[in-house]
């Protein structure tokens, strides 16, 4: 997961998706906001995240795993540049952390869900798990 973590989010290497997920992946966050399904919808996510929070920098703190499933605690850094988690961009840095739970199907990602605390002004937490909210945008 540190190539997911490090080469997609970090550097945006959106060509890795395709060799680390299986093509009917399910990425929890993404469809909790309506974005498309497979690969499709990791890249959407990534490419989110990416365009919202500028010049990101992750840092991982712990993987542990297991045969067919991983999960990572990360950390993030950037600038909140666009609208994300419901909250209109800012200018300012923001900080959170994440916890991402991968299931492995063939040792590659077939289900991504996470729990994220991020501070804006406030902390806003998100957790794939949960059903949206009315209004809430991942833009």
């Amino acid at each position: 997961m540190e190539t997911y973590l490090l080469e997609v989010g970090a550097k945006g290497r959106l060509e890795l998706i395709e060799e680390i997920a299986q093509p009917d992946m399910v990425d929890e966050a993404n469809q909790t906001f309506g974005g498309p399904p497979g690969r499709d919808g990791l890249v959407a996510h990534v490419e989110g995240f990416r365009r919202n929070v500028g010049d990101v920098r992750i840092s991982i703190d712990r993987i542990v795993a297991g045969t067919d499933e991983v999960m990572a605690q990360w950390s993030f850094t950037g600038k909140h540049v666009g609208p994300w988690l419901g909250r209109t961009p800012t200018g300012k840095e923001i900080t959170g952390t994440v916890f991402s739970f991968f299931d492995l199907t063939d040792g590659r990602i077939s289900r991504y869900r996470l729990w994220l605390c991020a501070m804006f002004e406030v902390p806003v937490v998100f957790d794939s798990s949960k059903p949206r909210r009315s209004g809430d945008t991942q833009n």
